[in-house]
């Protein structure tokens, strides 16, 4: 008999246990939905991002140059060009061409006319910036004729203007001399 008195004694401690938790949760519960219920619910719409125009790469464009040519055994030159060109994207690539023609003047102390054709392919760095690398020729009056291939960086800086800075390796030529240049273009696309 004690033994069921200790259970009856044991159920009822046992039971007012319960009782208090299930007291406690539902206390919980009933201010925690008072609580969700004050809350306003609150949705968020995936921002629309304007995509990056960029510069209109595609199409003509023409402009002036400068550049300065090293040649070995020894000589110097300077050249302004009238420059002409047509470019083509696809995706992030740029296929283009371009022909230059102007003044040259060297150090043997001759002042000349030149002009050149170049292919180029490159990659849309960000839709304001090309790099690229070229290929083509270059001639001069005096009958002087190379090869070349170089590499540049195309920036715009604004809708229809950009800056061209283009290292030339003159390596295949007709005379004695190869070289290296250096020019900085500036280019109005249409």
């Amino acid at each position: 008999m004690l033994g069921r008195k200790l259970d009856k004694k044991a159920r009822g401690n046992i039971m007012r246990i319960i009782k208090k938790l299930l007291l406690s949760v539902a206390s919980v519960a009933i201010l925690t939905t008072g609580a969700l219920a004050a809350d306003p619910i609150i949705t968020v719409e995936p921002a629309y991002i304007e995509p990056i125009a960029g510069f209109d790469w595609d199409g003509f464009y023409m402009g002036v140059g400068i550049s300065g040519s090293t040649y070995t055994p020894a000589l110097t030159a300077v050249s302004a060009d009238i420059i002409a060109g047509f470019n083509v994207t696809s995706g992030s690539m740029l296929f283009g061409a371009e022909g230059w023609f102007g003044a040259h003047s060297d150090s043997s102390p001759a002042t000349n006319w030149g002009g050149g054709l170049e292919a180029r392919v490159g990659a849309l760095i960000t839709p304001d910036a090309l790099l690229y690398v070229s290929g083509g020729g270059q001639f001069y009056d005096a009958g002087g004729q190379y090869g070349f291939i170089g590499a540049g960086a195309e920036f715009a800086v604004t809708d229809s203007l950009t800056f061209d800075l283009e290292y030339k390796y003159l390596g295949w030529s007709n005379t004695l001399y190869t070289g290296h240049s250096l020019g900085l273009s500036a280019l109005w696309h249409f």
